[in-house]
């Protein structure tokens, strides 16, 4: 949501497992799982292919989607989700992918040619988790990176006692990215203090349980 006005920009998609005897399963619960089993990058795309069907189906806002590093490892995963968003018929430019910062260390070269690929076609990288990596501020010049997700840890550190250190960082942050002109999220927003304070600071929006709790696919459309 946008901190200034609280008009609705846009959604995550998070998966979730319905399992049958266990009840709703959070990610933590089944990736591991999923990694050791290979499953897991098919139910990546399953993800992926669903999210661009939403998006031709809908009229505004846009949805993003996480992508690992291991995608990057692929010389054909750029027209591969170029050519589902192309044969869904939807917007490229609703599309959102969030990568983290280890996806730039993998293999710099080769992830670089890939963003460059997806934003020339109008697809929007996202920079998730930003400052629990390497947090090399070298990555914002060098790659087409149009939005940084500031981690809810600094989030949540910003009025904690010791937390002047962090609100300095937050603010160096999100003036740099003012000056790139490149958006700011604040992820993990779960009081009106912290979203004042980040809208005080210049973040341009916000997600978190203050704003919006996770919900099914078929509500969330009917927002859409």
């Amino acid at each position: 949501m946008s901190l200034e006005d609280g008009r609705l920009i846009g959604h995550e998609a998070l998966l979730r497992w319905p399992h049958e005897q266990r009840g709703l399963l959070l990610p933590g619960q089944f990736l591991a799982l999923g990694e050791e089993s290979g499953l897991i990058e098919q139910v990546d795309w399953l993800i992926y292919e669903q999210v661009v069907k939403d998006l031709a189906r809908t009229a505004r806002g846009y949805v993003s989607v996480n992508v690992s590093p291991r995608h990057f490892r692929v010389a054909d995963f750029a027209p591969r989700l170029l050519a589902v968003i192309e044969e869904a018929g939807a917007d490229a430019d609703r599309l959102r992918i969030e990568i983290t910062e280890t996806a730039l260390l993998d293999d710099a070269p080769r992830t670089l040619q890939t963003l460059h690929q997806l934003r020339e076609r109008g697809v929007v990288v996202q920079l998730d988790d930003f400052g629990t990596g390497y947090s090399a501020l070298s990555y914002l010049h060098r790659f087409p990176i149009s939005a940084l997700k500031i981690d809810r840890s600094f989030v949540a550190g910003l009025h904690a006692q010791s937390g002047k250190s962090t609100l300095a960082l937050v603010d160096g942050v999100l003036s740099l990215a003012r000056t790139l002109g490149i958006e700011t999220i604040g992820e993990g927003v779960e009081t009106e203090q912290q979203r004042q304070t980040l809208q005080q600071l210049g973040c341009n929006y916000g997600q978190g349980y203050l704003l919006g709790y996770p919900a099914p696919r078929q509500a969330t459309l009917q927002q859409l």
